[in-house]
């Protein structure tokens, strides 16, 4: 099964921010903010969401199994984007909790020197509980190095 390179695993929970992507069978596009993502052993991607904020999300995937999902560190600018074809949404676990705090408090630590509010983190961004949370699913097909510079668009190459 395809997987990250463990740079690009690590890159995941540092810190960044997270999007997710998807269109429905109509075509049209959807986006939102995403809250937390890692890459499993088993080379999957599970991304959280609200699923109140990413409802049109939600509904896009599931109707079509496409999604692509961007992560972006904004203290270094370094982003990757990935995309997959086989995306589930499920009930997120109570084992997801300890990503979503684990990821909260390093994309605080980046975003609070640059004038965000901890009550905008805490209670806008990730006041999410467990009932309302959401998992997204999917094998990478395909990732691209999105760090702005020369090299932008280029294709990380997945192990196998």
């Amino acid at each position: 099964m395809p997987r990250l390179p463990d740079r690009w695993v690590q890159h995941l929970e540092s810190g960044t921010s997270h999007r997710l992507g998807g269109c429905g069978a109509d075509g049209r596009p959807e986006i939102c903010r995403a809250l937390a993502a890692r890459a499993g052993s088993d080379g999957c991607i599970e991304v959280l969401l609200a699923a109140d904020v990413g409802r049109a999300v939600i509904a896009a995937v599931q109707a079509t199994q496409r999604v692509a999902h961007v992560a972006a560190h904004l203290g270094t600018n370094v982003a990757l984007q990935t995309k997959g074809s086989d995306a589930q949404v499920l009930p997120a676990r109570p084992e997801h909790l300890e990503l979503l705090a684990r990821c909260r408090d390093r994309f605080a630590e980046v975003v609070l020197r640059h004038g965000v509010s901890r009550d905008q983190i805490m209670n806008v961004w990730y006041d999410v509980d467990l009932p309302l949370l959401r998992c997204l699913r999917f094998t990478p097909f395909e990732a691209t190095d999105q760090t702005p510079g020369r090299d932008s668009g280029g294709a990380v190459e997945l192990l196998t």
